[in-house]
């Protein structure tokens, strides 16, 4: 009985495999993978560049139009430029207590401010202190 062996089927040809990958393929790959890895570090290196700078402006007490944003309430803006919220409160008209977790934006909101206007008002008052923040650490 002779056996006939089958020839070794070409590399990659298996159907269970799928084709090869050929150099140019895998060049184009690399290629693809290294320009995404240095899209993403450039976008991650000019993110921290950016809030190393903001850091920066704060440490030496400088109050920029970007330091103030909608989201902050105003324990955190007691904490970060150490303005009183009583101070804060009576300025922009709001209660004296209470909704500590209110952001600026909703207090423009529930009050009916302009937000440009309460902003600089609270701005205005920042700038007016005049002694930098002392930090404390959060409650």
């Amino acid at each position: 009985m002779s056996h006939s062996q089958a020839p070794d089927p070409k590399p990659g040809s298996d159907p269970d495999v799928g084709p090869a990958l050929t150099s140019g393929t895998l060049r184009y790959l690399a290629l693809l993978a290294l320009v995404v890895g240095l899209v993403l570090t450039s976008v991650f290196a000019w993110r921290g560049w950016r809030q190393w700078e903001y850091q920066q402006r704060l440490a030496d007490g400088q109050v920029q139009v970007e330091a103030l944003r909608g989201w902050m309430t105003l324990p955190y803006i007691e904490r970060t430029h150490g303005l009183p919220q009583s101070v804060a409160r009576a300025a922009l008209g709001l209660p004296a207590e209470g909704g500590d977790d209110r952001s600026l934006h909703e207090w423009f909101d529930i009050s009916g401010m302009d937000p440009v206007v309460g902003r600089s008002r609270v701005e205005a008052l920042i700038l007016g202190r005049s002694h930098p923040p002392v930090p404390t650490a959060p409650p």
